[in-house]
């Protein structure tokens, strides 16, 4: 038989002070633990043929009385084959759920939006212009249908109704609002806050309708002949945005990498601009390592001394605060484009493509620093085509190249090709302002 305990008074259990573990009675394994001078309730029990002990809870938080009726219904759950603190564990499990599901069916999309810019701007802060361009398209196009829906009931009904609207007609924007809502629902998933992204591109297209048969429009470039007066222009331009257009086209980058560019990422010593993979538009093809001619290294050097404000960005607007934006060289482009006229000049035009009135397109950002460099890289007229191979061209793009031998041939002879080319480029590119023949050099 188990041995009798006298049971405790509350008496007795206000005044024990000294170390201990001291059977309380009326209750089998109720026991009042103390340690330096902190008073506790605890069970002793076997299950399954193991000594256990459960807290009970402190003194005199739970009193004498509380701590019996507590004990003997634990005790009634030991009598049904249950493990009290098992059974303890598994009501605290649904409990922390409940709570849980609770917040997360009052987390509305738009909450989720603050959360997932406030958790970016613990570790890789957007851009103050990008930052306004996200919200300006969530406000506009997104939160007037599904903001304020919990995230957890978000359909993929419900995204295509955003889209809808947008998609025949204004279908880049479309894209552009998808990619904005995939990413909320990209880390709320890693999050554990949604179980499925209902951003499935491939279902969406299914339940959009189908897109009209258009023509492929091309980035307008500047006929090649045409660079060295552009670039003279673009040089007597003072803003800091003219000279990140000049980087761009100088190292045949894309608007986003030369706008995004930063210090950490130029290797002075060996006159390098090492581009993150996950920066590039293909990501699979690795860093962008971007030999430097001489005229855009000292190009860095001029920006990096007369920069006043601290930025970890090379290229920003004149309060310190801004990256700035393709629109930005397009409007460059634009004003440029009306002096030079105005001054007897031919526009830097692409005769190739036509816009909206049918009238030949003002040059892109993207076609003067890539298409006519490319043009330029295997023109015959100027005998680069025997001069640089197009494997060296796309590689100084970043494009993939299909050749078994690329990695080799890559970390060994492209480089050296790779730099003669650049440097190349801008000595062409300033051709009209060093008094070079442009055609010739």
């Amino acid at each position: 038989m188990p041995k009798r305990v006298k049971p405790l008074t509350d008496i007795e259990v206000k005044k024990k002070t000294e170390d201990g573990m001291y059977a309380v009675g009326l209750v089998p394994g109720l026991n009042l633990y103390i340690r330096n001078g902190f008073k506790h309730w605890y069970l002793r029990y076997n299950y399954n043929k193991q000594s256990k002990s459960m807290s009970i809870g402190e003194y005199p938080l739970y009193s004498l009385k509380e701590a019996r009726e507590k004990a003997t219904e634990l005790r009634k759950l030991l009598n049904q084959g249950i493990d009290p603190q098992a059974f303890r564990d598994d009501e605290r499990r649904r409990h922390l759920e409940l709570i849980q599901n609770e917040i997360l069916n009052s987390l509305t999309f738009k909450k989720a939006v603050e959360q997932y810019i406030e958790f970016k701007d613990g570790y890789d802060p957007f851009p103050d212009r990008d930052r306004d361009m996200y919200l300006a398209r969530m406000r506009k196009y997104v939160y007037p249908r599904i903001g304020n829906k919990p995230i957890k009931k978000i359909t993929q009904d419900d995204i295509v109704q955003v889209l809808f609207p947008l998609w025949t007609e204004q279908h880049s924007l479309a894209k552009k609002v998808r990619q904005v809502i995939n990413k909320t629902f990209v880390w709320h998933k890693a999050k554990g806050n949604v179980e499925i992204n209902p951003v499935d591109n491939q279902v969406l297209l299914q339940l959009l309708p189908k897109l009209p048969e258009q023509e492929i429009n091309h980035h307008a470039m500047l006929p090649i002949e045409d660079m060295p007066r552009f670039m003279k222009l673009l040089r007597e331009q003072k803003a800091v945005s003219a000279r990140c257009l000049e980087f761009m086209i100088l190292t045949a980058s894309r608007s986003g990498n030369a706008r995004l560019a930063e210090w950490n990422e130029i290797h002075w010593d060996k006159k390098l601009w090492i581009i993150p993979a996950r920066k590039m538009k293909v990501s699979k093809n690795g860093d962008h390592v971007v030999p430097l001619s001489d005229q855009a290294f000292e190009l860095l050097e001029k920006v990096k001394a007369s920069t006043v404000h601290k930025s970890r960005y090379i290229f920003v607007s004149s309060s310190g605060r801004s990256n700035f934006s393709d629109g930005t060289f397009r409007s460059l482009i634009a004003r440029m484009n009306k002096k030079n006229v105005a001054n007897g000049g031919e526009p830097f035009v692409d005769e190739k493509e036509l816009d909206s009135q049918g009238s030949p397109s003002l040059a892109t950002p993207h076609g003067l620093a890539r298409a006519t460099f490319r043009t330029w890289a295997q023109n015959d007229e100027l005998g680069n085509d025997k001069r640089f191979s197009d494997r060296v061209a796309e590689l100084c793009l970043h494009h993939n190249v299909s050749d078994a031998y690329r990695g080799a041939y890559e970390r060994n002879e492209a480089m050296k090709s790779r730099t003669e080319m650049m440097q190349a480029w801008a000595d062409y590119c300033y051709g009209e302002e060093n008094g070079k023949n442009a055609e010739t050099n």
